[in-house]
């Protein structure tokens, strides 16, 4: 079966690519700082698991072996320092760059084999669904937040009257505690 369709190695690849894509989703949202950031990333991880298993399941049914990869997940030797410096350093922005430029290559590695149709029907319709949701989810990557919570962004008064009256205090946006 193996010989028969040839483009069965690059599946496999693109299953590869796959759990790489999940682990970068996964490693971000342990290092995201908001919980709106850490849920999105923790969703397109589970995502990502499923479309890795979706294609696993397919070469399972063909007999043949889908490539192992290092499933483990996440950064457990780390030091509390590394710890320090991910929390103070985060910057969301370069994250979702990171996982999106991961999808789009992932996408043009789904256009290849879309393009050549040496699959069998069955996982050219799984492929192309696939497609089509990461093109969705790279849409959704890039309207999130892109600010840390805990930088202030905000341009400084300088001691200049802006002409509000000044009470002395800060207002504390309180839907967060």
């Amino acid at each position: 079966m193996k010989k028969k369709y040839a483009d069965f190695d690059k599946l496999n690849r693109l299953l590869v690519a796959c759990f790489e894509a999940e682990k970068l989703y996964y490693n971000a949202a342990l290092d995201a700082q908001t919980t709106d950031l850490k849920r999105f990333l923790n969703y397109m991880a589970v995502e990502r698991n499923r479309m890795s298993h979706d294609i696993s399941n397919e070469l399972h049914s063909r007999d043949i072996e889908p490539l192992k990869q290092d499933s483990t997940k996440g950064n457990l030797d780390r030091t509390w320092q590394e710890v320090k410096e991910a929390l103070e350093h985060f910057d969301a922005q370069a994250i979702i760059n990171s996982c999106v430029s991961r999808d789009r290559n992932n996408i043009k590695r789904y256009e290849e084999l879309l393009e050549r149709k040496e699959l069998p029907d069955g996982i050219l319709e799984i492929l192309e669904k696939h497609k089509y949701q990461l093109e969705w989810y790279i849409k959704q990557a890039q309207q999130q937040p892109k600010k840390s919570p805990f930088k202030d962004e905000t341009p400084k008064n300088d001691g200049k009257d802006d002409g509000k009256d000044g009470d002395g205090g800060k207002i504390i946006n309180l839907k967060a505690m």
